[in-house]
């Protein structure tokens, strides 16, 4: 089987080009769950909305099209509506809900931004990559790299929005990024594991068949 571990929490309702994080979550995760359907395997899918309501939900491995329209009917049932923070516990409560289903010779997809990855995440991780082919994919968006342009921008929620200088805000901005890029490739590196990077700039026709072509 193939496992699809999704991380669909409130923070993918972002995007500052083509399209929400959230939206390229849910594009990356129905090629990748045809390519596998139709490559022979069952596809199956554990999926977190990273909020504090509710256990994980389990698709269990299925072929064909059972395989495929449950778990796209469940992403697009869970996409965020509004921005939010995702609970802390979200993605650490996914992995062990996943830990004990991966049998020997599977492969696991694991899509996430990662903003919530911490030590019992990856605790949870190697486990799994110990068991199945395991390949992580990294949703991003250019303007967390690159920071606000110059500028006064009114950010936040409703009912708790204040004014950022885009120009000062820049070293910060950079800093906390690349701490996360740091960690992440520093993790990749301890497991082992291939990392594929998504940006909402682009689309997942064009980013995922280098990924495709690798797995088959």
């Amino acid at each position: 089987p193939v496992w699809l571990l999704v991380d669909l929490h409130p923070g993918l309702f972002f995007g500052s080009r083509r399209q929400l994080k959230s939206a390229l979550l849910l594009r990356a995760a129905a090629l990748l769950g045809w390519s596998a359907v139709n490559g022979g395997d069952r596809l199956g899918a554990v999926i977190t909305s990273g909020s504090d309501a509710g256990a994980p939900l389990i698709l269990p491995p299925r072929a064909r099209q059972a395989g495929v329209l449950p778990l796209l009917e469940a992403l697009v049932e869970r996409q965020p509506r509004a921005p939010g923070a995702a609970a802390i516990d979200g993605m650490n409560a996914a992995l062990q809900t996943l830990q004990p289903l991966v049998r020997p010779g599977s492969m696991t997809l694991l899509l996430s931004d990662f903003s919530n990855f911490d030590e019992r995440c990856e605790l949870q991780l190697a486990t799994i990559a110990a068991r199945s082919d395991c390949r992580l994919l990294w949703l991003t968006d250019p303007l967390e790299a690159s920071g606000l342009p110059r500028g006064q921008y009114r950010l936040g929620l409703p009912g708790r929005l204040w004014w950022l200088d885009g120009e000062r805000s820049r070293k910060a901005w950079h800093t906390a990024w690349q701490e996360r890029a740091r960690h992440l490739d520093a993790m990749t590196r301890r497991l082992n594991l291939p990392l594929t990077q998504l940006s909402t700039a682009d689309a997942v026709s064009t980013a995922l068949p280098p990924l495709l072509r690798s797995a088959a």
